[in-house]
């Protein structure tokens, strides 16, 4: 027996990722995000926390993803790398507007740190892509056929972020513009797709010992997210308290109903386990920053039904 501890996520290197307990995996975003973490305090885990994507051994992945894997992980590994590859690029694209018209000096120092982090993801899961899935080593085309894997209603998801970073692009020192911009990379992009999406797969190879580069890789990323994570709901817990509460509300509006279906029309969002850990996320994070619990129903039953309706017109391909 083991005395539990939080420490092993917070201070585990590279090497030590894939042995970690599954649920040190699993609930290390909402330890970092009950803390309520500042962004000063955020900026200094990140200092603790670095890693190098150059440095993690993925030769061993590539014979055992082609000769030993079975063919439903595979296409869990696939999909899951293919939606990263899109989402690590696009979100660098997502944060330039972000930092740029951040409120904030503290917060501007913490998102520095997150786009030394994403341009990192990027060229971890580039790798990913080549090395693993025998892709093209051309970011471009390797992002177009990543594209042509992706559901369709990541499609749709990625034009409302386009949209609304470019509201926020036209008016910089927006407030309000950039509390959407926020709502919808770190709450809903990063604090339900994202963390959701890493621990399918961890969870999915948790007693595979065949890819212990990927596990490393999105474990990794995880940790990451913790941080990102904890800086959205304290930038818009902030925000409600300011009087934006429906200016947030607004976007959520939009993009949760989009998040459950890109979370059903993938392999992996067939299993309920994963419909419920994505609610339960949500539901942890709209409480902690402070949305009100009736619009929190309401959002929530709307959207399973909407999300329930796309899916039926855009089934998954498995």
């Amino acid at each position: 027996m083991s005395r539990w501890t939080p420490l092993l996520m917070d201070e585990a290197s590279l090497g030590a990722m894939p042995g970690l307990p599954l649920d040190e995996v699993m609930q290390h975003a909402h330890l970092v995000a009950a803390q309520r973490l500042k962004p000063t305090e955020l900026y200094e885990r990140w200092e603790r926390q670095q890693w190098s994507a150059v440095d993690i051994p993925l030769e061993r992945d590539r014979e055992n993803f082609d000769r030993l894997l079975p063919e439903g992980f595979r296409k869990v590994v696939s999909e899951s790398i293919a939606t990263f590859i899109i989402g690590e690029y696009t979100g660098l694209d997502m944060l330039g507007p972000i930092i740029s018209g951040s409120p904030d000096e503290r917060y501007s120092v913490f998102l520095g740190t997150q786009i030394a982090d994403e341009t990192r993801h990027t060229h971890l899961v580039f790798r990913l892509g080549e090395e693993i899935l025998g892709m093209d080593a051309d970011p471009g085309r390797m992002l177009a056929e990543s594209w042509r894997l992706a559901a369709p209603a990541h499609r749709e998801l990625s034009l409302l972020e386009a949209g609304i970073v470019r509201d926020l692009q036209h008016r910089p020192l927006d407030y309000r513009q950039w509390l959407r911009a926020v709502a919808l990379f770190h709450l809903v992009t990063e604090g339900v797709l994202a963390l959701v999406g890493q621990r399918v797969l961890v969870r999915a190879l948790r007693d595979v010992d065949l890819l212990d580069g990927v596990k490393t890789a999105f474990t990794a990323m995880c940790r990451d997210e913790s941080r990102h994570v904890g800086f959205g709901l304290h930038a818009l817990r902030t925000g409600v308290l300011e009087g934006y509460h429906d200016d947030i509300c607004e976007v959520l509006e939009l993009a949760v109903p989009l998040a459950l279906r890109i979370d059903q029309e993938t392999s992996a969002g067939t299993n309920r386990d994963f419909r419920r850990m994505s609610l339960d996320i949500l539901r942890r994070h709209l409480r902690l920053v402070g949305i009100d619990e009736k619009f929190q129903e309401r959002l929530i039953a709307d959207a399973t039904g909407a999300a329930r309706a796309g899916a039926d017109a855009h089934p998954t391909s498995s």
